[in-house]
């Protein structure tokens, strides 16, 4: 009798420890926001071409590492498996146009310390070609890419696919727009800051946030923004949209039905060139929960064994 109820109270205090456990790992559901740098390379900004991670609450900056080589970071995503991918703009130049020249790199990146882990080129599958930014599509985990400007073959406003190995590029579709710059949301809503450049005048026009059909690259809806974001993600547990508006150094959340501004902080002198939010991992409390069910059972057919 006396080894029954110990082991009665060794299942209750499992259980009472299992349950604590659950209820902690449910409240640590917070994403974490990175940073891909970019900048001039003139001395303007610092830290160019670096990882960092971004705070949600006041938009500072903090350095993780450089990837070597890197002049500057233009696109930043993690896929379905946590792997971090980041696209690359060469150094030198003013962005918009003049600046910047030619490919632009997809690198997999370290989150942990910014290193690279593997470079390869993006191409067309004849040219390299310059990306603008990069998203990750929810569930398939496909990277797409909105080509810029840079590589000088106005090619400036397409959507593609990119193969994560070889780095081919696989057209989607033309939005039509000078600049760009992608999110998705966690539904697969695929959100693009979007501007055109006036010819005449060099001003930047039109500037506004879309979202687009990622089958064809069409346009679904539009709002004007005041700001060009050349950074966006969106925050995967509630879909906020955060916006980096580079030179300006700043970091805004983003109304998606009226396209409305809400200042976070500065970023200090460094230009954001892309956000990506890693989403927290799954809580274990489904788990936590099916072992306390084990645990209970038990705990009821020890019982059942000390009636009288």
């Amino acid at each position: 009798m006396t080894i029954l109820r110990s082991e009665t109270n060794l299942m209750k205090t499992l259980l009472v420890l299992i349950c604590g456990a659950a209820l902690a790992a449910g409240t640590s559901n917070a994403s974490t926001l990175y940073g891909g740098l970019g900048g001039h390379g003139n001395g303007d900004s610092t830290n160019d071409g670096s990882l960092a991670l971004v705070d949600q609450v006041t938009g500072a900056v903090t350095v993780i590492g450089h990837p070597a080589g890197v002049s500057r970071i233009s696109g930043l995503a993690f896929d379905q498996d946590g792997m971090l991918f980041a696209t690359t703009q060469p150094g030198g130049g003013f962005p918009p146009p003049p600046g910047p020249t030619g490919a632009s790199q997809l690198l997999r990146l370290d989150p942990g310390t910014g290193a690279a882990l593997a470079t390869v080129t993006v191409t067309d599958g004849t040219n390299g070609i310059a990306i603008a930014d990069l998203a990750a599509q929810p569930g398939t985990g496909i990277l797409f890419g909105i080509r810029g400007p840079n590589d000088q073959l106005n090619g400036q406003g397409k959507l593609y696919t990119i193969n994560k190995t070889t780095g081919l590029a696989t057209l989607v579709g033309n939005t039509g727009d000078f600049f760009g710059s992608l999110a998705f949301a966690s539904d697969g809503t695929l959100y693009m800051a979007s501007a055109d450049l006036d010819f005449a005048t060099d001003n930047i026009i039109n500037i506004g946030l879309k979202t687009l059909n990622p089958t064809n690259a069409a346009t679904l809806s539009f709002v004007p923004t005041n700001d060009l974001f050349g950074a966006l993600a969106v925050r995967p547990e509630d879909s906020a949209l955060f916006g980096g508006n580079g030179d300006s150094a700043q970091l805004f959340r983003i109304n998606v039905t009226t396209g409305t501004e809400t200042l976070v902080g500065s970023t200090g002198r460094t230009f954001i060139g892309d956000l990506a939010f890693l989403p927290a991992p799954e809580p274990a409390s489904l788990t936590l929960f099916a072992v306390g069910c084990l645990v209970l059972g038990t705990m009821r057919r020890i019982a059942m064994r000390i009636r009288p």
